[in-house]
């Protein structure tokens, strides 16, 4: 067997906002974010959401931060009373909140010099954080060393950054395309092959041949998901669609074709047609 790939980083995601408890906001966010982690390279090990209170956005992110070396947080960052993630990640990070001048300047030219109060809040950001996307609207940084983070149960083992981001889908997608336009700011985009294989066999009568595939094919990721779709009498019949990827083509090729062998012709099944 050729030799595994190397370990992917990880990362998590943290949206806060009560809006999307409640049900109020679909959220688009963990969606595109998992995209973008899969485009660069990184394994998304948590997807985490939480309402805009301070104690539970700190604590969520302590936890995640041990865990993983990488968090983009998405929510709260606006000039409402429900906007504490900055706050919350200066407390959870034992820095202080602090007006950046820059961010200030930023502001005042955004409002024209008539800004109020309330919007001069959104320069409060904690002590140490980057602007990065410059000029325009900036993103936020904020990098760790390693057992910085006193507060955290276990203690943080690792380099670690958060990225703090906007809840608006717009314009957090157009800051993480500006992310990505910087050279070394993000772990490197990593191309991912995919093969699929479809059966009418259900999950249960592949279980076992999938099980020995998966233990001779460790650096694959495979997944099976079943759906059941009406023949022409109107009886549901099952489709099971297996998917193999791995950062090498001929590895996810070969795992896919060690299934197929294992399986009666008759029993495979083409691709479904696209839809329109």
């Amino acid at each position: 067997m050729a030799e595994a790939s190397a370990p992917r980083p990880t990362a998590a995601v943290l949206l806060i906002g009560n809006e999307l408890l409640s049900g109020k906001i679909r959220d688009e966010n963990g969606w595109y974010l998992s995209r973008v982690c899969r485009r660069r390279g990184l394994t998304l090990r948590e997807i985490a959401v939480v309402p805009d209170e301070l104690d539970t956005i700190g604590e969520a992110l302590l936890r995640l931060l041990t865990s993983v070396p990488l968090v983009f947080t998405s929510g709260g960052v606006g000039p409402t009373h429900d906007d504490v993630t900055m706050a919350a990640i200066a407390r959870a990070t034992g820095r202080r909140l602090i007006r950046d001048g820059q961010m200030e300047a930023i502001l005042r030219q955004h409002y024209k010099g008539a800004a109020a109060e309330a919007a001069l809040r959104m320069a409060e950001i904690p002590e140490g954080t980057t602007l990065r996307a410059l000029p325009g609207w900036p993103v936020m940084r904020l990098d760790l060393a390693a057992g910085e983070i006193f507060g955290a149960r276990p203690p943080q083992p690792h380099d670690a950054r958060i990225y703090i981001l906007p809840g608006i889908p717009a314009l957090l997608r157009a800051k993480i395309e500006t992310l990505e336009g910087i050279p070394g700011e993000l772990p490197p985009a990593r191309d991912w092959a995919l093969v699929e294989l479809h059966t009418s066999l259900d999950e249960s009568a592949l279980a076992d041949r999938l099980d020995e595939v998966v233990a001779d094919f460790a650096d694959v990721e495979i997944g099976s998901y079943p759906s059941w779709i009406p023949d022409e009498g109107g009886r549901l019949r099952v489709r099971v669609k297996i998917t193999f990827e791995a950062s090498d083509a001929a590895r996810a090729q070969a795992a896919r074709d060690a299934l197929a062998d294992q399986l009666d012709p008759a029993r495979l099944l083409p691709p479904p047609a696209p839809t329109s």
